[in-house]
């Protein structure tokens, strides 16, 4: 089964970790979208290359909340041209995820980027699969699904998402 992943250190997931273990989830909002699509009977004629990038960013943290961006973008070409000049079909979606976090519990920096990086992805995937689907059929394209997301420790120093091959 095809996957996404998420790559964190042992050092970075224990980080996270007590994030997770002091916060809960309050909200998550869609808080700016974008799409945009060539005419799917025209564009089907040929393979399509899909790409997915996420950022997260830390938008504050004050009130015992804990506000975080997640953006998604999810863009497909050309076989021939991945160029940003051949792209075909494109859905962007950002969400605002808040967290309550315990009252005696204050993050430090590197456990917000931590569980930013992780965790607060990993919480906007559903939203995220949910609206490129809905998206992409509305566009006129046929369903596509997006696969599981999954957080894995890794031996290395940074943090990246892939798809496996």
């Amino acid at each position: 089964m095809n996957a996404y992943m998420i790559f964190q250190t042992k050092e970075e997931t224990e980080l996270a970790i007590a994030v997770n273990r002091n916060a809960q989830i309050n909200d998550v909002r869609l808080a700016r979208a974008k799409t945009s699509a060539d005419r799917p009977e025209i564009a089907l004629k040929n393979p399509i290359v899909v790409s997915l990038d996420v950022k997260a960013k830390h938008i504050e943290t004050s009130g015992g909340q804990l506000l975080v961006e997640v953006s998604f973008r999810l863009a497909g070409s050309r076989k021939e041209d991945q160029s940003k000049k051949g792209t075909i079909i494109c859905v962007e979606c950002t969400f605002e995820v808040s967290y309550q976090l315990h009252p005696e519990f204050t993050p430090t920096i590197d456990q917000i980027k931590a569980f930013k990086d992780g965790n607060a992805i990993f919480n906007c995937w559903p939203y995220c699969r949910q609206y490129v689907q809905e998206m992409i059929q509305r566009m006129g394209y046929p369903p596509l699904i997006l696969p599981l997301l999954r957080v894995q420790t890794k031996h290395h120093e940074s943090r990246k998402l892939s798809k496996p091959e």
